[in-house]
C-alpha cells in the first residue's frame, strides 16, 4: 500500500523488543512511550491517523489477508480536511540539519496541539522471528528527535521548528526520511504529515549558491554573506546588529550615515525597561551602561552623564 499511495499514506514501524528480529537495532526506547501513547496491547498493531487500531495478524506474517481491512480505512480517511501544510527542508552531511514549516490556510484552534519529529530508516530487508521469514521493514523508527508545541491558530500563520542529529554508521543514509507530523495530544487525531528523503531536501533553500549548511542566512537571498558585525549571522537576517545596537543605543536609531545615535531618548526608553520591566531582545545587551552586569538606575545615570558630556 505504501507503494501505491506514495504521497497520501506515510508509516512510522515502531518495534517491541520481545518482537524485534535477532541481531537487529530496531527497538529504540521510544517505542515504550509510543504504544503508552495508543495503549499498544497486542502485536502487530496499526493506528490510523491516531484514531483507529487494528490488533493481531495472520499466521506467518500473511499481511496480505488484512489489505481489504486496511484499504478500508485507507479509502475512509484519505479525503479528510486539514488546515495544516507541512514541509521539511535541510542540509544533509556527516551531521543532518533540518526546519520544519508548518502553515495553515483556515482557522483551527492550537489547543493541544503538537509537532512531532520523526528519523526513519526505509526497506530493510530483515529476519523476522516471529513469521519465522525475511520481510522488508518499512519507515523503521530511528529516532523521536522532538516534540513541539504548535502555537498557530489562524488562516496565514506559520511556524518554524528546526534542529539537527547525526548519521548512526549502521543505517544507510539513502533510505533514511524525516517525517513531521501535526497531532492532537488530547483527541490523539493526528490532522497532516509529510516525509522527505534527507538526500532529496532543498540543500540551498534561498537559492543563493550557499549550501544551508554554510549560509549565514539560509531563507533569504545574500550570495555575498555579508556579516558586518562577525557574529554569524548575516546583516540581512540579523535583528540585532552589534553595529547599530551597541551599548547605550537602547532604541536603535541611527543617523542619516547609520552611524549609532545615543540621546535622551536611550534614557527614556532605559528608564521604561526599570518602571515596566518591558524590552525586546536587541535591547538587551545595550542597557548595561555602567558594565557592572546589573542593570538599574546608575545605568541611568551614567548614560545621562555620557550624554551631558557630548558622548566623552
Amino acid at each position: 500500500m505504501l507503494d501505491d499511495y506514495p504521497e497520501t499514506l506515510m508509516n512510522i514501524e515502531w518495534h517491541n523488543s520481545s518482537f524485534t528480529p535477532g541481531n537487529s537495532d530496531f527497538d529504540i526506547p521510544e517505542y515504550s512511550s509510543r504504544a503508552s501513547m495508543y495503549g499498544v496491547g497486542g502485536i502487530p498493531h496499526t493506528q490510523w491517523n491516531g484514531v483507529q487500531e487494528t490488533v493481531g495478524g495472520y499466521p506467518n506474517g500473511n499481511w496480505e489477508q488484512f489489505i481489504g481491512t486496511f484499504t478500508a480505512l485507507y479509502n475512509n480517511m484519505v479525503g479528510n480536511d486539514t488546515p495544516y501544510e507541512v514541509s521539511i527542508n535541510g542540509y544533509a552531511g556527516s551531521e543532518v540539519s533540518y526546519e520544519v514549516a508548518v502553515s495553515m490556510d483556515s482557522d483551527m484552534s492550537s489547543s493541544n496541539q503538537k509537532v512531532d519529529i520523526f528519523v526513519v530508516e526505509d526497506n530493510i530487508w530483515s529476519y523476522w522471528t516471529g513469521a519465522s521469514q525475511y520481510h522488508n521493514a518499512r519507515n523503521v523508527a530511528r529516532d523521536w528527535l522532538a516534540t513541539e508545541d504548535l502555537t498557530i491558530s489562524s488562516e496565514g500563520e506559520s511556524q518554524i521548528f528546526s534542529g539537527s542529529f547525526d548519521l548512526d554508521e549502521d543505517w544507510n543514509s539513502d533510505s533514511v526520511k524525516i517525517i513531521a507530523i501535526v497531532q492532537n495530544y488530547s483527541s490523539k487525531q493526528i490532522y497532516q504529515v509529510t516525509a522527505v528523503n534527507i538526500n532529496d531536501m532543498n540543500p540551498d533553500i534561498d537559492d543563493d549558491g550557499i549550501l544551508n549548511g554554510e549560509d549565514n542566512c539560509i531563507d533569504i537571498f545574500n550570495p555575498g554573506q555579508e556579516d558586518s558585525d562577525s557574529d554569524l549571522v548575516g546583516d540581512l537576517c540579523d535583528p540585532c546588529d552589534n553595529l547599530v545596537y551597541i551599548v547605550g543605543n537602547i532604541n536603535g536609531d541611527t543617523d542619516d550615515a547609520g552611524i549609532p545615535v545615543i540621546d535622551i531618548m536611550d534614557v527614556l526608553s532605559l528608564v521604561d525597561y526599570l518602571l515596566f520591566d518591558d524590552s525586546y531582545a536587541c535591547q538587551d545587551p545595550t542597557m548595561n551602561f555602567n558594565n557592572d552586569e546589573f542593570i538599574n538606575v546608575v545605568d541611568v545615570i551614567a548614560l545621562v552623564q555620557y550624554i551631558l558630556n557630548d558622548n566623552d
